[in-house]
C-alpha cells in the first residue's frame, strides 16, 4: 500500500505536473465525500459538496490577474458601474481570441438545441399525461 502511494507521488513529481491543476478535482472529491457523510449518504448532499469543492478549487487555482478581474466584475455588478463591466468584457474578449469566441457561440447553439430537444420530448409527454388524467376522471364520473 505504501509502495503504491510512493509510486504515484513520485510520478507526479517526475512529470512536473502542476499541483494547481489537481486542486479543483481533489477538492471536488473531498467536498463530495464530506457532503455524503454530512447528509447520511444523500446524493444531493454529495453533489452539493462536490460542486462547492470544485468551485473553491477553481477559485484557488486562478492566477492573480484572473482573480482581480473577477473581483472587479463582482464589484461592478454590485455597484451598478456599467463602464467597468464593459471594460471587463472587452478585456476578456481580447484575451480569449477569435477561436474561443467562435467556440463559445457554438456551445450556445448546442445548448439551445438541447433545450429544444428536451421540450420536443417533454411537452408531448406532459400533455399526454394531462389528457389521460382528464379522460380517467371523465370515465369515473360516468
Amino acid at each position: 500500500m505504501l509502495r503504491k502511494a510512493f509510486i504515484i507521488i513520485s510520478c507526479l513529481f517526475c512529470f512536473s505536473c502542476s499541483f494547481r491543476s489537481l486542486l479543483s478535482p481533489s477538492l471536488a472529491l473531498v467536498g463530495g465525500a464530506t457532503g455524503a457523510v454530512a447528509t447520511g449518504g444523500n446524493p444531493m448532499g454529495a453533489g452539493l459538496g462536490a460542486g462547492l469543492g470544485a468551485g473553491t478549487g477553481s477559485l484557488l487555482s486562478m492566477d492573480d490577474e484572473m482573480r482581480e478581474d473577477k473581483v472587479m466584475m463582482v464589484e461592478a455588478l454590485t455597484t451598478g458601474d456599467v463602464n467597468k463591466l464593459v471594460e471587463s468584457k472587452l478585456q476578456n474578449a481580447k484575451e480569449d481570441g477569435f477561436f474561443d469566441g467562435i467556440l463559445t457561440e457554438i456551445y450556445g447553439v448546442i445548448k439551445l438545441c438541447v433545450i429544444g430537444c428536451a421540450l420536443w420530448f417533454f411537452v408531448p409527454m406532459i400533455y399526454s399525461h394531462w389528457r389521460a388524467k382528464r379522460s380517467e376522471r371523465k370515465w369515473k364520473q360516468t
